[in-house]
Parts: C-alpha cells; sequence; structure tokens
C-alpha cells in the first residue's frame, strides 16, 4: 500500500502540533509536510512582556526547521491557493498534493477595518509590538488607550494583560502618577467566558490600578494623526499613545478555498475537527467550535494544540492504524499582570448546559507556570 501525504498549512501552535502527532504515529512510509511563510514562528503570549522590556523576541520564537529532527519535512513558501478537488496547494513556489490536509493558517489581520488604525500602535505581531516598545521607552506623561475593534480577537485575556503590565512598567520607571489609561472592549466585562465572578475580579484588579475600564464600546475609528478615537457607543477620547487590537479574520486563500461557505470561520465537527471535506481538518483560530451556552470557544494557543494533537491522531486513524480521538474541550489562558506575577483562566470549556471555567489569582506561582508553558513552547512540546 503506497505511503499518504499529509500536508499541514501554517506553523503555529496547532499545525505543528498536528504535523508532530501524525509524524510520531504513522509508518515511515507515509510523508508529513508543513508548509509555512515565515522560518521563524513568535508566542503571541510573550509579546506585552517585550514591549515593556521584559522579553526578547528570540526568547519568544522558535525554528519550524528543527521539524527535521522529529521527521516532519518543513518548507518555507507562501501559499497561494487550496484545492480541495484536486487535493492540491499552490504556493508561490509549487503544487503540493495531498491526502490529508490539516489546515491551521489562523486568523489574519485586518488593519482597513478601523479607519487610520495603522497609524495607531499595536502588539499582535513581532512588529508592532517592537514599534510599541520603542514608544513606551520613552513614554513619561499623557493617556495611553487600549482599544479592541471586534470579537472575536486572539486571546481573550490580551488586552487587560497589556494594561496591566504596561501600568506595572510605568510605575517601576516612576511615572504611573503622570500616565492615564483606558481600556475599551466591546464586551459587556473583561473576559466574560470565565464567568462573572472573574470577570469582576480583573474589573476590580484593573480599577485598582487606575486603568478606566469601558465596556461595550468598540474602537470604530482612529484619527489620521493617531491622536484620537471614536467608539460604537458614541464617545470619543483623546489619547498621547493610541493602542488598538485589530479586527481578525479568516485568511483570504481559506475564504476563496470554499472552506468556509461565506461564513467568518470554517465550521469544523467539534469532535473530529474534520470538515465537511472528508480528510481535511480545521484547527486552531481559523475555525469555530460552538461551546454550549451558544459562544464560540475562544481563539487561544493552548487550544489550537490540543485540537492539533486531535487532528493528528484522526489523521493517522484514517491512513493507518492509530486510534482516533476526540476533541474535549479542556484549556486555559494565562493574564500576567506584571513581568513578576500571573492569573490564569482554566477549565471544561465544552461542558454540557455552560463552560466551567475558574479564574486562578496572580501569583508569583502563576508567572512561573506561564514561562515553563513558553519554554515548553518553544521545545516543541505544546
Amino acid at each position: 500500500m503506497p505511503g499518504k501525504k499529509v500536508l499541514v498549512l501554517g506553523g503555529g501552535f496547532g499545525g505543528v502540533r498536528a504535523a508532530i502527532t501524525a509524524r510520531s504515529l504513522l509508518p515511515a512510509g507515509h510523508d508529513v509536510t508543513l508548509i509555512d511563510r515565515q522560518a521563524r514562528t513568535h508566542i503571541g503570549a510573550s509579546l506585552p512582556l517585550l514591549v515593556v522590556g521584559e522579553k526578547e523576541a528570540s526568547k519568544a520564537s522558535r525554528s519550524l526547521g528543527q521539524l527535521a529532527n522529529r521527521g516532519v519535512s518543513y518548507i518555507q513558501e507562501e501559499i497561494r491557493s487550496i484545492d480541495l478537488q484536486g487535493k492540491s496547494v499552490t504556493t508561490d513556489a509549487g503544487v503540493h498534493g495531498f491526502d490529508y490536509l490539516v489546515l491551521a493558517l489562523g486568523a489574519e489581520y485586518d488593519w482597513d477595518a478601523v479607519p487610520n488604525s495603522l497609524v495607531a500602535h499595536s502588539f499582535y505581531n513581532l512588529e508592532t509590538a517592537r514599534r510599541l516598545r520603542r514608544a513606551v521607552r520613552g513614554f513619561r506623561r499623557g493617556r495611553v488607550v487600549i482599544a479592541v475593534s471586534s470579537l472575536p480577537y486572539k486571546c481573550p485575556p490580551a488586552p487587560f494583560e497589556a494594561a496591566m503590565i504596561l501600568r506595572w512598567a510605568f510605575k517601576r520607571a516612576g511615572v504611573s502618577s503622570k500616565i492615564e489609561m483606558d481600556l475599551y472592549t466591546p464586551e459587556p466585562a473583561p473576559i466574560p467566558v470565565a464567568g462573572p465572578e472573574a470577570s469582576a475580579c480583573v474589573a476590580a484588579d484593573l480599577a485598582s490600578r487606575g486603568i478606566q475600564l469601558h465596556p461595550n464600546a468598540a474602537v470604530k475609528e482612529v484619527a489620521r494623526d493617531g491622536g484620537s478615537a471614536t467608539f460604537t457607543d458614541g464617545s470619543s477620547i483623546d489619547a498621547d499613545l493610541m493602542v488598538t487590537v485589530p479586527t481578525h479574520r479568516v485568511a483570504r486563500v481559506v475564504a476563496e478555498s470554499g472552506l468556509t461557505g461565506g461564513k467568518p470561520w470554517v465550521g469544523v465537527d467539534p469532535a473530529t475537527l474534520e470538515t465537511q471535506h472528508p480528510g481535511v481538518f480545521a484547527i486552531g483560530d481559523v475555525n469555530v467550535v460552538m461551546m454550549a451556552n451558544g459562544r464560540p470557544l475562544p481563539k487561544a494557543g493552548v487550544f489550537a494544540s490540543r485540537e492539533g494533537e486531535v487532528a493528528g491522531r484522526n489523521v493517522a486513524a484514517a491512513a493507518g492504524d492509530a486510534e482516533p480521538a476526540r476533541f474535549q474541550g479542556q484549556g486555559y489562558c494565562f493574564i500576567a499582570y506584571s513581568g513578576r506575577e500571573a492569573g490564569r483562566v482554566t477549565g471544561d470549556f465544552l461542558a454540557a448546559g455552560r463552560p466551567r471555567v475558574t479564574f486562578e489569582q496572580p501569583s508569583r506561582k502563576g508567572f512561573r507556570a506561564k514561562e515553563k508553558f513558553e519554554i515548553d513552547w518553544r521545545r516543541f512540546r505544546l
């Protein structure tokens, strides 16, 4: 029986885990290849700390070329199109056929969705985080505004984490009393998926640090000079440092493939993560898995990783003799309050009725756990 070709698109949390899992379970005659346009990928959870100088890019990235040590072929190419009927993927360098496809291309950022958001700052990729780092380094007085553009966005705690890390850094620099901070979010409360008690705790923590929370208000437009913004609740504000969380959308090549069916994200079987096309799986930020309360599962790296393991096992089960797997929806997200302490939202997000989630208060132990998580990620243990 000829070997099968397994193609994984995307080298983030989910794609890497899917490739490593499938490779470990499949006989040597099968081929597992991962394609990504970048040779190194960066962990978003480290970027707020990079902004304040507590983390360097080298400690927040990993080389996809090291996948060769796990028996996975890595190809650095730009994906141009996906042909589901012909079972092939076209890149800027050629055409790759597949028997099984794992789609792990994550979410793209639509900077044009909020007019002039590019003249403001962000921290959602390495380039914007480095630019914000330069701005923060010399910031000594004025108003900082952090504004979320729309839902969903990657890592639900991220804007709240960034606000508290910035406040901690300003306090450490002795300028906190000269800086006002405002945080706008379209959600009714911080991290509502964690439940009302956890939301109230985070809201109180923001308030105790002098960070003014504005719920139910998404940023609508940024001024051409980046010095002010308007919001969906009709309000506006001036800012000396404007930071936005960009609108997230599915990658163009995914939408054009027909996998979304005209919807914002790729629908999958919530247990197997297989799409409506047999042998094609979609994992991580690119897909949508609904929780029992009718809301989508949060877009977070730990879920992408666990979905990657499930997809990898199910590919191996279809192509070989491995046991199939089911996605259980258990996971967690860290929320750092500083460069020393972190809390964690953890639980069973696909529990019947509603997610069963708890919030662990920030602590040094929590921060050490966050650091270990990132070290494990760099070593391909997640």
